[in-house]
């Protein structure tokens, strides 16, 4: 059996964690890499059973110090395998151990794949279960997200963690039918929310430099990528 740790980036996760643990827990052990929740992300989580890491960082978004955060929270890891995510994103297949353990491969570069739903979902079982819906992303989009700790040394992510450029030991497979289920859409006004929220805590310089861009939409324009993008969907799940 593989031993796996998922590390997934916290802040104000509330509404989303109960599905993060179901999923990850199902198959490794699940590391909050916490930074200023205000929420009940904390006392849930450990509720939930997640290890809880607190990051000592301002209260804002800058994409340069969560991408630190990612690149060495599993650098002491001595699982088989490592899942670093933020707390949308659910890598997943059907039989994903069993992938794993017949892999010669040492970094999964999963397709990705935007989910979108009218509602938010209200399912006790898996997120997925209710949010089948999505479509292709582009494959610029798919991060390099499920890797080895003891073969890889450095990841070296770009903000964003859409490309990656990894160093060790590094033999990747691109076509291990593992979807990375991007969680973004759970209807208009979780996004809309969401936007709002995260737009306020918005780092000046990333702010600048168009990182998170889309936090800043309006809700008309929210709504028309709602409106563009429904008759494109498809069965992910």
């Amino acid at each position: 059996m593989q031993k796996i740790e998922t590390y997934v980036m916290s802040h104000n996760i509330e509404k989303l964690l109960p599905y993060v643990m179901r999923h990850y827990s199902q198959f490794s052990k699940v590391i909050l890499t916490e930074n200023n929740s205000t929420d009940n992300t904390i006392k849930l989580g450990h509720l939930l059973g997640a290890e809880i890491w607190i990051y000592e960082v301002p209260d804002e978004i800058n994409q340069f110090r969560l991408l630190e955060i990612k690149e060495n929270c599993w650098k002491e890891s001595r699982a088989d395998w490592v899942i670093v995510v933020d707390a949308d994103e659910f890598v997943y297949h059907p039989d994903l151990v069993g992938v794993l353990e017949r892999t010669k491969a040492t970094v999964i570069h999963p397709t990705f794949h935007n989910m979108f739903s009218e509602v938010f979902p209200t399912t006790e079982g898996q997120i997925y279960d209710e949010v089948t819906m999505g479509m292709d992303g582009d494959f610029w989009l798919s991060k390099m997200n499920v890797f080895r700790p003891h073969e890889v040394t450095k990841m070296n992510w770009a903000i964003g963690c859409h490309y990656a450029y990894p160093e060790g030991n590094v033999i990747i497979d691109k076509d291990s039918g593992i979807k990375t289920l991007h969680m973004r859409f759970l209807s208009r006004k979780w996004v809309i929310d969401h936007h709002k929220y995260q737009a306020s805590r918005l780092d000046k310089e990333c702010a600048n430099k168009g990182y998170g861009v889309q936090f800043t939409w309006t809700e008309e324009e929210t709504n028309k990528y709602f409106d563009d993008n429904l008759p494109k969907l498809k069965k992910i799940i």
